[in-house]
């Protein structure tokens, strides 16, 4: 066991990537080993705060008191059997993704940030631009080791449910309380998920550090696809492209079936013409989209069926991009992750809070949501860019205010919030609520159920030191 006390040595584990600031912890703890973790948690009765990688937006790794434990020695990948593997909770998404290069498989769930640790990601229900197709971290996780903040440790899998009580070492059997609360059905990371007859599992995943302390998770791979199509399609207005982003969703579209599709607005591209200068001029919107083919004989045909569907709508075909050869692939993605970088570097260099959005909707609403968005945003006068995952109804509204604009940017963000939950929509589709956005989730779910939920915090975490400020207030 590695503990730091050092102020120096502690404020490493203080920051993240939100630029919270105000992080305080009187030591740091690195457990080397599942026995070392729970022997100290059983021994410890301060606050403690898990600490990933530090690569979260919503200020969930930064404790307010008491003691960081961090999992940066769990570490490790197994073999893969059965079409999955053990992966430790410090593993990283980049980690995983080179040790699965040369093998039959790979992991679909792709956030932007690839240094995120699989324990992170395991923590918000992480998803990326591949989530269109194949679903967010929870679909993939089978099983998962997590030892509770009393030192109870416990191995869960799918198939036990919360209508039977968890069972724990060294301890008694817990009972999921009794709540009407449900979570949402659009894409959504927003605190705890609650459905009938759930998995106990799916409570742990996205819970924001708050249930337990995940070290580690067998994941469900996919068989790696012989190669991707994919492009980057420019428009000269903002509508066609979300006309077009409409249409792929309907049927009987015969070989087509993206598992990405990203969008991009004006602005978006007005930055992104800084690195990438062959932006078309005329350029008011681009999609990024990305189709996974089995088999390299279906290459052609998908290929061809693209081209006969894109040729009948409004796209400048002409100065569009397609990937040509695995390289072209590799450019686009990072194209598609340029933006998040760009933003993130830039409030970092300005000290500057993120303020931005991680709403997303139901199919029904998409339409009147992006208008409505391009209208609040546009009569603001701040200075903004939309990005993000168009086929979830799940945009990134970043805005940008200068140091007199902070409060009227928390104005549009609540005008915005406020439409998005009167239609039924989250707070938070991928990257969780954090101590930034506690307020904001409050008014998701209502006092009524905020009070369900604290029932179950309660009831695996007695008392009520993990994750503390995350989520909600105690």
């Amino acid at each position: 066991m590695i503990r730091k006390t050092d102020p120096q040595t502690v404020a490493p584990y203080l920051i993240d990537a939100s630029n919270y600031s105000g992080g305080c912890a009187s030591e740091a703890v690195i457990p080397e080993s599942l026995d070392e973790l729970i022997g100290f948690l059983r021994a410890n009765r301060q606050p403690i705060t898990v600490s990933g990688a530090g690569t979260g937006v919503t200020a969930s790794r930064i404790p307010s008191s008491g003691t960081v434990v961090s999992l940066e020695r769990f570490k490790t990948i197994g073999e893969i059997a059965d079409g999955s593997v053990e992966v430790g909770a410090a593993v990283s998404l980049r980690d995983l993704q080179e040790f699965l290069q040369d093998t039959p498989y790979f992991y679909p769930p792709n956030p932007t940030e690839t240094l995120a640790s699989i324990g992170g990601t395991l923590a918000t229900n992480a998803s990326g631009s591949r989530s269109h197709k194949f679903g967010v971290t929870r679909d993939f996780v089978l099983e998962a080791q997590i030892v509770l903040a009393d030192g109870r440790a416990l191995r869960l899998a799918r198939g036990a449910k919360i209508d039977r009580p968890l069972e724990c070492e060294g301890g008694p059997p817990i009972e999921f309380p009794h709540t009407r609360y449900e979570s949402p059905r659009c894409k959504n990371a927003a605190g705890y998920y609650v459905r009938p007859g759930m998995d106990w599992l799916d409570l742990f995943i996205g819970s924001d550090g708050t249930l337990g302390i995940m070290t580690g998770a067998r994941l469900k791979l996919l068989p790696r696809p012989a190669d991707f199509l994919s492009g980057v399609l420019f428009f000269d207005g903002e509508e066609p492209c979300w006309r077009l982003a409409a249409s792929l969703r309907e049927p009987d579209r015969q070989g087509i079936s993206p598992c990405s599709l990203e969008y991009f607005d004006s602005f978006s591209l007005g930055r992104l013409r800084r690195k990438f200068p062959n932006i078309p001029g005329r350029a008011r919107a681009a999609l990024f989209f990305e189709q996974d083919i089995a088999e390299r004989k279906d290459y052609e045909p998908v290929l061809e069926a693209w081209s006969d569907y894109l040729n009948a709508r409004e796209v400048l075909l002409d100065d569009s991009w397609f990937a040509r050869d695995a390289r072209d692939v590799r450019a686009f993605h990072e194209f598609r992750h340029e933006l998040p970088q760009m933003l993130n570097e830039e409030n970092s260099r300005l000290g500057r809070v993120k303020v931005g959005t991680d709403m997303a909707v139901a199919d029904e609403y998409f339409m009147e949501m992006m208008r409505f968005y391009r209208n609040i945003l546009s009569a603001s006068g701040i200075e903004y860019v939309v990005f993000g995952h168009i086929g979830d109804n799940h945009l990134h509204v970043n805005l940008l205010p200068e140091e007199g604009q902070v409060g009227k940017a928390g104005e549009v963000y609540q005008t915005l919030m406020d439409k998005v939950l009167e239609w039924n929509g989250t707070v938070s589709a991928e990257h969780g609520i954090g101590k930034l956005k506690k307020k904001y989730y409050r008014q998701m779910v209502g006092e009524r159920a905020l009070e369900e939920l604290k029932r179950i915090k309660k009831a695996l975490d007695p008392n009520l030191i993990l994750g503390i400020g995350n989520t909600f207030d105690i």
